[in-house]
């Protein structure tokens, strides 16, 4: 059974985001969508919270899927559609949504290139798009590199 946890957004004191997830043991998670605010993990990873701070987490293990967030200036709800087709392309599934951003996972199997060609066709779409991979990176902009093991 999949419940919610509280995870940190990184960038704030004390804001969080609930993340829906699959308990395994004490502690140990399985993400099941990638999360909008949380950085550094996408559907599929494990994680473990961390014993003092269980807003705090490590990554276990990953799942193989990057976490790609797109936004806009204006509403995307209406391209929706043919954002989600783009990208599925690449076998992207949309795991939520705000007005003005989306958040797929798409399997790493796929290739960077064509995940980013397909982003970059989706972006095409939109007003004046920003899209950055939600777990590839650390905070100081650097590859994760979890993806050479």
């Amino acid at each position: 059974m999949n419940h919610h946890i509280n995870l940190h957004i990184e960038g704030t004191e004390s804001d969080t985001q609930p993340v829906e997830v699959e308990y395994l043991s004490e502690n140990i998670y399985r993400v099941v969508h990638s999360p909008g605010f949380v950085e550094g993990i996408a559907a599929g990873d494990v994680i473990e919270l961390a014993e003092h701070d269980t807003t705090k987490f490590s990554v276990v293990s990953y799942g193989g899927n990057v976490s790609v967030k797109i936004s806009d200036t204006a509403s995307i709800i209406e391209k929706l559609p043919t954002l989600d087709n783009i990208l599925g392309t690449v076998g992207a599934r949309r795991d939520g949504n705000l007005e003005r951003v989306g958040v797929w996972t798409m399997p790493l199997k796929s290739g960077f290139e064509p995940i980013e060609i397909a982003i970059k066709m989706a972006c095409s779409e939109l007003c004046e798009p920003t899209w950055w991979f939600g777990n590839a990176y650390d905070s100081n902009n650097q590859p994760l590199n979890w993806w050479l093991d």
